[in-house]
């Protein structure tokens, strides 16, 4: 017991260690000073990392005085995928998660396995680049949405299909011959946000709702982000709710029955094409015409710019799901005492007006979009494989 309980200390001092240096080169006592460690210490967990080439020195090294320690940002790098939206983003990040080289697929809706190949073709094409092709690959992080196996296999992604009993995990893993790390997305995007955005600075309780072409939770607890017993926690997507008790002014005769068909911008999308293939006049209409379109190919980009633009009708369906948005926000975030809600997805397109909406329905607490925005998923993404590359390289 004694033996393992050393090996567990000695992890997490490195780990500690690691950490403090992804946030800025420090010297030997400031490390000290933090975790409140000998600098004998630190000197010999550093040189074991050193030895690792996880870390080195800078400055005078011939003795102590004005040396730091830093990431030895050359060790590899990682390749985060985000399956998320409605484009596939990669991208390559060296050890202190500068990004290398990224990559886009556009306009995915329903995921299915030729996406998954071009995926794939994709990332051949970036390890194989001038900028990678010296660099070594030391893990791929996948964020994608709905629930997964700890296999990496989906147990319920609608958007995906034709991935039954199919690990994601394990067929990069057997592709590419690295570790493989696949996490649920709005998670990964609290954490992104965590580790490099400003809007969870400081903040120890919070509440991360996605709403974009799907939608989803991530909570933060006491600084921990909370995953649940098995790793569903935030899937509120089939919430049962009593629709338009918090918008009854804002549809004649609609009626919804859960989370996602109520809020998800697919579902005020489709609304807005029924009424404009009813005649209903507007930006929307206008668009269409111009574009020579018919109005069910009107995409969720056209709606955001209707709804920046002021279009009465498109104000209408969308601040009606913001009511809704900030309803469910204001109950979760009462009941679980958090002190900030922040808007991932698509919806942060909206700008501030439908900020405004929700904000009016949750009290006492900060509303606002991640300082990374689009981007936050993918960082988060890159933390993660990142904190599993270095355990792996302890």
């Amino acid at each position: 017991m004694q033996v393992r309980n050393q090996t567990y200390l000695r992890m997490k001092n490195k780990e500690d260690i690691i950490n403090l240096l992804r946030e800025k080169s420090r010297s030997y006592s400031d490390i000290a000073r933090v975790l409140r460690l000998s600098n004998t210490a630190i000197s010999k967990i550093a040189d074991d990392l050193i030895s690792h080439n996880l870390i080195k020195r800078e400055g005078d090294t011939k003795g102590r005085t004005g040396i730091t320690l830093s990431i030895n940002a050359d060790f590899g790098y990682v390749l985060a995928v985000d399956f998320s939206g409605r484009e596939l983003n990669l991208c390559a990040a060296d050890f202190e998660s500068r990004i290398l080289l990224q990559r886009n697929i556009s306009e995915v809706v329903r995921f299915e396995r030729r996406d998954f190949d071009r995926v794939i073709e994709t990332m051949r094409e970036m390890i194989g680049s001038e900028t990678l092709k010296d660099r070594k690959l030391c893990c791929i992080s996948v964020a994608t949405p709905g629930k997964l196996k700890d296999s990496g296999e989906f147990l319920l992604n609608p958007r995906f299909q034709g991935f039954e009993n199919v690990s994601i995990r394990k067929v990069l893993g057997d592709t590419f011959g690295c570790d493989v790390v696949v996490k649920n997305d709005v998670n990964l995007a609290m954490e992104g946000e965590k580790a490099y955005g400003s809007a969870l600075r400081d903040v120890k309780n919070a509440l991360m709702l996605h709403v974009d072409v799907g939608t989803g939770a991530a909570l933060m607890l006491n600084g921990k982000i909370y995953e649940g017993s098995h790793g569903f926690a935030g899937e509120i997507g089939y919430f049962r709710l009593n629709m338009f008790s918090c918008a009854a002014d804002s549809f004649d005769n609609l009626s919804y029955f859960n989370f996602y068909d109520s809020v998800s911008l697919y579902s005020s999308l489709s609304i807005l094409k029924r009424e404009v293939q009813n005649g209903a006049e507007g930006y929307l209409k206008a668009y269409a015409e111009e574009k020579g379109i018919f109005p069910s190919e009107l995409t969720i980009k056209a709606m955001t710019e209707a709804y920046r633009a002021g279009d009465p009708l498109v104000r209408k369906v969308l601040n009606a799901s913001g009511r809704v948005i900030g309803t469910v926000a204001d109950n979760i975030a009462e009941f679980l005492d958090v002190d900030t809600v922040v808007l991932n997805g698509a919806v942060f397109e909206l700008g501030d007006p439908f900020l405004e909406v929700v904000s009016a329905y949750v009290e006492g607490k900060t509303v606002c979009y991640p300082e990374l925005m689009e981007k936050a998923t993918l960082m988060g993404a890159v933390n993660a494989g990142l904190t599993k590359a270095f355990l792996n390289n302890f």
